[in-house]
């Protein structure tokens, strides 16, 4: 199956990483939720390249993930912020950092996020909305929805039977 397909195919999956997949994108992101706002913050906080970062930006407040504000006109300096859609993206940008600390960090990390509240790590979970508890990764399989595409029924049809519920 071809990117294309998969986004044609309406893939959730290849949305999200068509729009947040690369590393500079992830962590512009991740600097946000740290209270990076500014270019030049930006710039310093991940050491990236200003031209990479502009394009970055760029994509991510096309994508609406940022709004972008004025606050100095001549010349003019923009300040980021996470709109909505990429405030929901929190948890997995959590969870990301948690994995990596878990199995490949060789020292501790330089920031961990915790709790305001007690100062203590959090953590992300995954939880049954219908059921109101929380589900371990056996208790989880894919599903085939109506509007899957020919593309997507064949990805289905060879996944292992015990990753997929059948209605």
């Amino acid at each position: 199956m071809s990117w294309s397909s998969l986004l044609k195919d309406n893939s959730s999956m290849a949305k999200a990483v068509d729009l947040v997949g690369d590393r500079w994108s992830l962590m512009v992101l991740s600097g946000c939720f740290s209270g990076v706002c500014r270019f030049n913050q930006f710039e310093s906080f991940l050491g990236i390249n200003r031209n990479l970062l502009s394009a970055r930006l760029d994509k991510l407040v096309d994508a609406g993930l940022l709004v972008r504000h004025l606050y100095n006109a001549s010349p003019p300096r923009y300040e980021y912020q996470l709109t909505n859609i990429a405030q929901d993206l929190r948890p997995i940008i959590v969870g990301l950092s948690a994995w990596a600390e878990c199995h490949f960090t060789k020292t501790d990390a330089p920031f961990t996020v915790v709790h305001k509240k007690c100062k203590q790590k959090v953590e992300v979970i995954i939880h049954c909305k219908s059921c109101e508890i929380q589900v371990s990764n056996d208790d989880v399989a894919t599903k085939l929805n109506p509007c899957a595409g020919p593309e997507a029924l064949r990805l289905f049809e060879s996944m292992s039977p015990t990753s997929k519920i059948i209605d």
